[in-house]
């Protein structure tokens, strides 16, 4: 008997899209970014880097509470997201039976392998956006001066946080792009 597997909310797809920009446009922003109180020797693109860095995070910790208002509302999302117990759960055992075999799990919010994936990275990517946000308030006039020395604590938790969100940012886009070329059907998460 085939599970019945339910569709993702519409307001999820919209937090999902803007979710997945945010956190790529980060990702890729910290890779040359410097603060303006290290601009010895340094280009001004590198400070704009830094900016655009600080003001899409505080955007993107505005998008995680979104994101977790919509866990706390939805009994299914909340449970598709951290799937540890009933079926949920079942499909944990069943997805990772099926994975020995070379089956990847349906689509849609049904718990299983995809969905504990899915609450790992929302979990990493909310500690990054919390550790984010208390960083921001410690850099006097947004970067043109150094920051105390308590800001480094945040910022060595942010660091390390971060890569994990890089495995989970590359994992997510090659299980999605191996999935759709198996089950178009899971590219309904950015339908409207």
């Amino acid at each position: 008997m085939p599970e019945e597997i339910q569709e993702w909310p519409r307001s999820t797809r919209w937090i999902h899209a803007g979710f997945a920009l945010a956190v790529t446009l980060l990702l890729f922003s910290e890779l040359d970014m410097k603060a303006i109180w290290k601009k010895v020797g340094e280009l001004p693109f590198r400070h704009l880097l830094f900016h655009m860095h600080m003001w899409i995070g505080m955007f993107a910790a505005v998008i995680v509470i979104a994101f977790w208002v919509q866990v706390f509302s939805n009994k299914n999302l909340r449970s598709h997201l951290f799937p540890y117990s009933g079926t949920y759960l079942d499909n944990v055992c069943t997805d990772i039976r099926g994975l020995a075999n070379g089956k990847l799990p349906p689509s849609g919010m049904r718990g299983g392998v995809p969905g504990m994936v899915h609450g790992f990275g929302l979990t990493a990517v909310t500690g990054m956006a919390l550790l984010g946000f208390i960083m921001f308030f410690l850099i006097p006039n947004y970067g043109v001066a150094a920051p105390i020395g308590f800001y480094q604590l945040p910022k060595k938790m942010h660091d390390f946080l971060s890569s994990f969100v890089w495995l989970y940012w590359w994992g997510h886009i090659g299980m999605a792009t191996l999935h759709a070329s198996k089950s178009p059907a899971i590219l309904r998460v950015f339908r409207p």
